[in-house]
C-alpha cells in the first residue's frame, strides 16, 4: 500500500534554538500548547473532562515529552538505545514498551507545525520520497543529501505516521549550488521540488518530511509563519 508522505519548509534554527530546549523543559512552558494538542489529537477530545482531570492529563504528557526529548542527541534525531538496535522487530518492540513514545511523536508533529514549519505550501510525495523522481548520480552532494531527507526516522514517527526526517538550511544551500544533478525528464513533481528549493534557499530555510500527518488539524494551525507571502 504504501505511506502519504509530504514535504515541507521547515526553520532549522527556530527548531534548534528554542523549540528543541523548550520540549526539553530547558525553558519556557508548554502547558497551553499541550492543552490544544490534546483538544485536537486526544480521541474524543477534552471536553469530557474536568478541569483538574485535564491539567492531569497535560502534566503526564509534558512529563513523557520532555523525558523522551532528553534521551535524544544533540541532532534530535538519533535515541542512543534504539539506533543500537539492528533488528526492526526488536526495533518496533523496544518502542512498544518506551512509556511515552506515542505521546512524543504526535506532539513532536503537531509543535514543529506549531512553531517552525509550514503546512502549506508544501509538496505531495505520494507513496515515497523525492529521490524516486530524479535520476541523481552516485557520489554526489545532491545523491547525499536527498538520501538523507528520505531516509526515514522510524524513532520519531509512530507506526509510521508523523516526522519523517529533515534536513537543515546548509543542507538546502549545497543542494541549491549542486541541483545540476537532479536529473529529470516530464516528472511534474520534480518541476515543484526545484521550485520549493528555489523557495527555501531563498529565505534560509529547511525542508522537513512528514509520513501521513494529520494535514486537518495541520492546516488549522497558524498559516505563512515563515514566509510572508
Amino acid at each position: 500500500m504504501g505511506y502519504w508522505c509530504s514535504l515541507h519548509l521547515f526553520d532549522d534554527k527556530k527548531f534548534y534554538s528554542k523549540v528543541v530546549p523548550e520540549l526539553k523543559g530547558e525553558i519556557g512552558d508548554l502547558t497551553e500548547a499541550c492543552r490544544e494538542f490534546l483538544k485536537y489529537y486526544l480521541v474524543g477530545g477534552i471536553s469530557r473532562f474536568s478541569e483538574g482531570e485535564i491539567n492531569s492529563l497535560i502534566e503526564e504528557n509534558i512529563r513523557k515529552i520532555v523525558f523522551i526529548s532528553n534521551s535524544l542527541d544533540e541532532s534530535f534525531k538519533i535515541h542512543h538505545e534504539f539506533h543500537k538496535i539492528n533488528n526492526y522487530d526488536a526495533q518496533i518492540s523496544f518502542i512498544g514498551k518506551l512509556d511515552g513514545h506515542y505521546e512524543f511523536c504526535k506532539f513532536l508533529e503537531y509543535y514543529i507545525f506549531k512553531t517552525c514549519a509550514d503546512y502549506n505550501p508544501h509538496l505531495g510525495l505520494g507513496k515515497g520520497g523525492v529521490f524516486r523522481n530524479f535520476n541523481i548520480p552516485m557520489k554526489t552532494l545532491s545523491c547525499d543529501i536527498i538520501g538523507e531527507l528520505d531516509n526515514w526516522n522510524d524513532f520519531l514517527s509512530q507506526d509510521r505516521m508523523g516526522i519523517a526526517n529533515w534536513i537543515t538550511y546548509e543542507d538546502v544551500e549545497l543542494l541549491f549550488y549542486d541541483k545540476e544533478n537532479l536529473h529529470f525528464e516530464d516528472n511534474e513533481r520534480a518541476d515543484t521540488f526545484l521550485e520549493l528549493l528555489d523557495v527555501a534557499y531563498k529565505n534560509k530555510l529547511g525542508f522537513i518530511v512528514g509520513i501521513d500527518m494529520r494535514e486537518t488539524q495541520l492546516e488549522l494551525l497558524y498559516e505563512n509563519k515563515l514566509l510572508k507571502i
